[in-house]
């Protein structure tokens, strides 16, 4: 491309004008710009390809755009399997005394729990830290932890652990999937 900065300002040029004459690519034009006529294979054009290769190129870079989000929505589609469908833990055990067994929820009612953990209430040189919270899926399963609530008899709960929470399993990230009866020896309260 050669620049002349002798003539009229290319900016500012009326171009209207110059449209019914026309200039070959052997002659420069009055404004000191040559451009190749698009098509004819004149010129250094690499970095544009022919009219004609244009759609393959478009075509290309649809189908990268497609392979793309394809992958994205897998890997996103693995992650939320993985966070909320796949327990990290299947066949913990907790030991302790039931406390509370309610029914909650505003669109999904699930039995959610409450125990105090044995081992927590044993250790002396501890102050007491938490509670166990535990969600039960089962309607009969939750009757029968129910029905241990405040009798101050310990029971053992096999539970799953999850990453996450869904509405519609519980709100906790604990699941019970099994209950016994402990049996380890009663603790009495002392006064």
């Amino acid at each position: 491309m050669k620049f002349d900065d002798k003539g009229n300002d290319y900016f500012l040029h009326n171009f209207k004008e110059e449209q019914n004459t026309t200039t070959t690519d052997s002659q420069p034009s009055q404004n000191g710009f040559t451009f190749p006529e698009a098509g004819n294979g004149t010129g250094n054009n690499n970095d544009n390809p022919t009219p004609a290769a244009q759609p393959a190129v478009k075509k290309r870079k649809r189908h990268g755009w497609r392979w793309f989000f394809f992958i994205l929505f897998v890997i996103l589609g693995v992650a939320v399997y993985i966070r909320y469908f796949i327990p990290y833990a299947t066949e913990s055990r907790a030991t302790g005394y039931v406390t509370r067994v309610e029914k909650r929820g505003i669109i999904f009612k699930t039995f959610e729990g409450e125990m105090i953990s044995q081992s927590q209430l044993t250790d002396t040189t501890r102050i007491y830290s938490r509670d166990f919270f535990f969600s039960i899926p089962n309607d009969s399963l939750a009757r029968v932890i129910q029905s241990y609530e405040g009798t101050g008899q310990p029971v053992t709960l096999t539970c799953k652990r999850y990453f996450g929470t869904l509405p519609w399993r519980g709100a906790s990230k604990i699941i019970v999937t099994a209950v016994d009866p402990s049996t380890a020896p009663v603790h009495p309260v002392m006064n």
